[in-house]
Order: structure tokens, then sequence, then C-alpha cells
């Protein structure tokens, strides 16, 4: 009990504390061009969730809390030319495997989320390689926190982080990677498949205009795998799955700022296979849950498909300094070859984002999710709120 009670006066101070300085890196060396500054975030959760099963006529009741795996901290550093950033997540695939802010796989562990260094040629553009975020990742657009800040992905938003090793070239907005290919190391394809290949790394590409009064990103991405597979006659067979997916964010500013409008579009071909899109519904948690993978390979080599559109809008207002509202909402339809049906997901919200300080925000947020599934219909609605430390 001692115990509590002193860990319970140290958070309290810790809050007192950030509430009453400006948001800040922790500067460690600063000399003209050349700069070190540490930073990071602490982002946790309580609420309340309540999920329905249509088929199965059961509900679910679920008290929420809980620290979330995006939480990280940080080194970034600039030597002349040269910049870079190392970053821990508390729940991160360092290497192999799935491990997005909307989309963690088979992942607990502490990993680098960041770890790149870049050379900048001035006008001429900037090369960087390692791992961050992929062309395709469409940050900044839907401020939804559910599935760890996942910005209705899934319910007709786009996935918000998607980090992977891959050689990058940025010039004036533009962003051409040649990016990690880990689609046989994720969810994998079914039926008669029994062996991978990736035939290229995969492409992305993107631009990017920003000005203090719009944001508009354009992006895509493709990638394949090739396979053999089990034929029922004597030869072996190849099948080739192709992965891709485009998207299409604006969002513009008005009354100087105060007032914003996101419009997000997002459509795609197997894009699970290297986790950036997902067919999901939320049974009242913080997390949504997979209807499955359905990505598969017959055995004469016919391929079964998931196809996805996906769009979502926002719209926000800043009451003052302190206070926001913000209303958002998506849709999305995926079609699934191996299904006899398609799979609706919406989902709507409601949140009232609180900045205590630079450093310390609370985020209430309300949220009710529905997915249609042949005659089956999951639907929730969770209220929760989180609350994110920042340094």
């Amino acid at each position: 009990r001692g115990g509590l009670r002193i860990m319970k006066k140290v958070l309290l101070t810790l809050i007192a504390v950030l509430m009453a300085v400006p948001a800040f890196a922790i500067e460690v060396y600063n000399n003209g061009e050349n700069a070190v500054d540490i930073y990071g975030t602490l982002r946790g959760y309580i609420g309340y969730g309540h999920g329905v099963d249509g088929v199965s006529d059961t509900t679910d009741d679920n008290f929420l809390y809980g620290i979330q795996g995006n939480s990280r901290i940080g080194v970034r550093l600039k030597v002349g030319n040269f910049s870079g950033q190392v970053e821990l997540g508390a729940v991160e695939a360092t290497l192999y495997g799935r491990s997005n802010e909307s989309n963690v796989s088979n992942v607990s562990n502490v990993g680098l989320r960041q770890a790149w260094g870049a050379y900048s040629f001035g006008n001429a553009g900037a090369l960087l390689a390692g791992k961050t975020d992929t062309p395709t990742a469409m940050g900044g657009f839907i401020s939804d926190i559910m599935d760890t800040d996942g910005g209705l992905n899934g319910f007709g938003g786009s996935t918000t982080g998607s980090r992977r090793f891959q050689i990058q070239y940025n010039v004036a907005g533009l962003s051409i990677a040649l990016i990690e290919n880990d689609m046989a190391y994720g969810p994998g394809v079914s039926y008669g498949y029994t062996d991978g290949d990736e035939t290229i790394p995969r492409l992305g590409l993107s631009y990017t205009y920003k000005n203090p009064s719009l944001l508009v990103k354009v992006a895509a991405t493709y990638s394949a795998l090739n396979g053999t597979i089990n034929a029922p006659v004597s030869d072996t067979r190849w099948a080739t799955v192709h992965a891709f997916g485009v998207a299409l964010g604006l969002k513009p500013t008005f009354m100087d700022g105060k007032m914003w409008l996101s419009v997000l579009a997002r459509y795609g071909m197997n894009e699970e296979l290297y986790g950036e899109a997902k067919t999901v519904y939320n049974g009242g948690l913080m997390a949504h849950s997979s209807i499955g993978n359905y990505v598969g390979v017959q055995a004469d080599g016919t391929v079964d498909n998931v196809q996805r559109a996906a769009v979502a809008l926002e719209l926000g207002y800043n009451v003052n300094d302190m206070i926001a509202v913000i209303v958002g909402g998506g849709y999305q339809h995926s079609m699934i070859d191996a299904l006899a049906y398609d799979v609706g997901s919406y989902a709507v919200f409601l949140q009232a984002p609180i900045k205590i300080s630079g450093n310390f925000a609370l985020i209430p947020q309300f949220t009710y999710t529905g997915t249609r599934l042949d005659s089956d219909n999951k639907d929730s609605l969770v209220l929760a709120m989180q609350a994110r430390i920042t340094f």
C-alpha cells in the first residue's frame, strides 16, 4: 500500500510539472548545424465498451484500460547535411513481422519503430535508408484514437503508420521508395499455396503538398508474391498474387486555422499481405478484430483476391487554445472472392480533445461501429479517454 502511495505521488507530481511547462524535446546538444534531442510520448486509456453479435445473440461489456503500444521514446540528430532518428516503441517488430500503429500482429515486445539516416543534397533532395513510414502511410487526416490511434483503418480510414526498412528519395514533396517486402512473413495465403518468393521489392510513391491552409497527399504502392502450388496433377504450377493500394487525402483549414475538414479515400487489393489494410469488426474493445484472411490460391492456380474501397471524413473546430470538437466517420466495402458475400464496415466518432498543456492532453471519444457479414451484424459502442504525455 505504501508503494502505491509513492507511485501515485510521483505520477501526480509528473502531471503537475507537465501542466506547468511548455512542450519541448530534451535538447542534448545544439551548435548551429549540429543538434541532438530526445523526445517521447506515453499514451494510456481508460473507458467502457459494449459489443453486440447479432447472429449468436451475445453481448460483451468491457472495462477498458491500458498503455498503448505506440508509446515511444527516441533520439533525433543532425550533423551538417546528415540527419537521423532512432526510436523505440512499446510494441514493435524490429525486423520481421507486421507492426503498425493500426495493425499489430504477433508482436508483443519493445522494438525499433524508427531507425534511419538521411543525407540532404539541398535543392536536389535527400536520400534516406532505414526503417521509417512507407509513402502510403496516411497519418494526419483522421483523429480517431481507437485501435492504437488507427485513424478508422478498417472502417473507412487508412493506415496511419506502416514502418518498414526501405531506401527512400525525397524531393519537393515527392517520395519514391523501394520497401522491404515482407508479404511472405505476414498472414500468408491459403488453400493450395505452399511456398512464397517475392518477385520485386515493394514500390511506394507519394506526393505531399502543404501550406498553412491546405494539406494534400496522393500515394500508391505495389508488390507481387510468386508461389508454387500443389496441383492435383503431376506437374507443379505457379501462381502470382498481386497487391496494390492507392490513397488520397485532402485537408483544408478555415477561419485562420480554427476549423478543418479532412477527406480520405483508399482503394486497394490484397493490402493485408503487407499490413496496410484490413477487414475488421469491433467487439466493444479498444482494438479491432480481423474477420480473417481470405487471400488464397486454389489448386488450379486461381487467385482469390480481396479488394477494398474506403472513404472517411472528419470535421473539427478549435473552440479555444485548450478545447476542440471533432466529429468523423467512414465506410469500407470489402469484396472477397472466397466468400459468397461482401463485407461492409462503418464507424462514427465524436471527440473532444483537451490540451492541458503542451506536454499533456486528455482525449475523450465516443465511437459507434458496425460490420455486416452476410446475415451477421456485429456492432459496438466504446466510450474511452486517452491520456497523452509528450515531451
